[in-house]
Parts: C-alpha cells; structure tokens; sequence
C-alpha cells in the first residue's frame, strides 16, 4: 500500500500579543491571552521579554484550560531574552482554543516591565492552495 500524498499547502500563521507589567487582571491568575481557531496545531513560537520585570521575581507561563503549562512553564521574565515554546501536537478544539497566560511574581507589583509572545500554528484540514498532484 502506498502512502497517500495530500496535495493541500497552507502557510504558517502568527499571533503576537504584548503583555505590559499593569496588564494582568490578578499576578498568580491564568487568563485567556491568545485565541486559536479550533483545529489548530502550534508548531512554534517564542517569548520574548523586551523590558524586564521589576520584582523579586517574575515568571509567565503558557497553557491552556486543560494543560496549565502545556508550552512554557514559569520562563524568568527579570533579563531580557527569547524562549521557545514547547510544541506538543495539541489540536485545539471549539472549548480549548485559547493560550493562556499566567504571570507570576514575588516581592511588590512589578513597576516596569514587557513580554511579547508569538504563537505559529497551522490549522488542521486547511488548504489555502495546491501543490503536487496529490496522486
């Protein structure tokens, strides 16, 4: 039997968010950050502290309903630098479609500070165009 060539190409997506240090309704509390199509598949990613946090310490970590940390798990936010999410293969579905965030802190309510996260993701049976013959 031969495997069975799908002629189906989409480009990979970006969603961008910029978290500011008075953005977060509750430091501790994860909230809904970035929402993904149902069927989509993260295939990539970074967080990115562009102005470090000001507390004793301060984290984020990426998840969604189910999975707390299912792409980043309490990345330093107090030094300006990358960290690529962890790609699991999860497929989003119609009641698991955000990316959560939970920024997390010691000390007093961080008084400066900015983190930009980019979630790349592809969506499960979507063709945008055709390449080869499929056949």
């Amino acid at each position: 039997m031969a495997i069975k060539k799908d002629s189906g190409r989409q480009q990979v997506e970006s969603a961008l968010l910029t978290i500011n240090f008075g953005d977060p309704t509750a430091y501790g509390t994860a909230e809904d950050a970035i929402e993904l199509p149902p069927g989509a598949i993260v295939v990539g990613g970074d967080i990115t502290v562009d102005t470090a946090f000001n507390s004793t310490t301060n984290t984020i970590t990426l998840g969604d309903v189910t999975t707390a940390n299912r792409y980043a798990n309490a990345v330093d936010l107090k030094t300006a630098a990358r960290t690529a999410l962890t790609v699991t293969g999860f497929t989003t579905t119609p009641t698991e479609r955000f990316v959560r965030a939970n920024l997390a802190q010691t000390g007093g309510v961080p008084t400066a500070g900015s983190v930009r996260i980019r979630v790349d993701f592809v969506v499960k049976g979507r063709a945008q165009h055709a390449w080869g013959t499929g056949l």
